[in-house]
């Protein structure tokens, strides 16, 4: 299959959007297959850390604005085994002045079958604060939900959650690990989302495999993927979003790019550590930075 290198360039045009990007960057599928008992987990273990730096431009001028870190921890969850991840965004000090940013989302989600037990996210964007707290039921095929807006009264509800939905960080772990040679390029994959406490159902776009090329030569095979997205703040909907996975048995998200309401925005890894394989991997050691043209 002919492929294509692609060459990396930064483009944002608001600071908020960057990391609200950024913090979605593990939210893209939920694929058919979560309708099954769950799934083997192969690409990542406890001790995996990642960083991305999100950037925007603001005419000629390409600047960094902050970062997002995603880490795995083992930790039990009421008794289970389970994985704790986590996924901190904050904007760089230098922009704090304009617009401070500090958002943690955390997740648990049971080891043996990658589906969610609990996902909680921390807002706090400028003056605006939130919390979203979701609980899975899986005996009565329910979302339980707890979100509370500024110093408004906890708001309560139940969802129906009939096909298993995922919450926007555990979703990326578990598509990770899927077979994706059984689609086809440009296929559509259905997909079931948990966002601000309503369940969506989307799909992603599957586009075959492309080369992403680093700065010191190094070239990344990448599975290429468009999700359909939500109409909201940040997107016009549609398929605005394009996603490179590492074509390894690591299965790492490498780069995100996006459309939004005005301008495009994108994120990079900027590092790694704690990878759990090295065997059929892209990534010569477990740990390492990424250096983008």
């Amino acid at each position: 299959m002919k492929t294509k290198l692609v060459r990396l360039t930064f483009n944002i045009p608001d600071l908020k959007y960057a990391f609200i990007f950024l913090l979605i960057i593990c939210s893209f599928t939920q694929l058919k297959s979560q309708e099954q008992a769950g799934i083997e987990n192969f690409a990542f273990q406890s001790g995996e850390k990642l960083t991305y730096r999100g950037y925007y431009n603001w005419g000629f001028i390409w600047v960094a604005a902050g970062e997002v870190k995603l880490e795995v921890k083992d930790e039990a969850y009421s008794n289970k085994p389970a994985y704790k991840i986590e996924a901190e965004g904050k904007t760089l000090k230098a922009f704090d002045w304009f617009f401070k940013l500090r958002d943690t989302l955390s997740c648990y989600v049971d080891s043996t079958n990658l589906k969610p037990f609990y996902f909680d996210r921390k807002t706090h964007e400028g003056d605006y604060i939130a919390r979203h707290q979701y609980w899975f039921d899986y005996e009565k095929n329910q979302v339980y939900s707890e979100i509370r807006k500024r110093q408004k009264p906890i708001k309560k509800d139940t969802l129906e959650n009939m096909n298993i939905s995922s919450d926007i960080v555990s979703v990326a772990y578990f598509t990770r690990n899927l077979d994706f040679s059984k689609y086809k390029k440009r296929e559509k994959i259905p997909l079931r989302m948990l966002i601000d406490n309503e369940i969506h159902n989307l799909y992603i776009r599957y586009k075959g495999i492309e080369k992403v090329k680093l700065k010191n030569g190094e070239v990344y095979e990448c599975l290429k993927f468009s999700p359909m997205l939500v109409k909201g703040n940040l997107f016009k909907g549609g398929e605005d979003m394009t996603i490179w996975v590492s074509n390894d048995r690591n299965r790492v998200p490498i780069m995100v790019e996006a459309k939004v309401l005005i301008g495009s925005v994108k994120g990079l890894l900027d590092s790694y550590e704690g990878l759990r394989s090295t065997r059929e991997s892209l990534f010569k050691k477990k740990s390492g930075r990424l250096e983008f043209e």
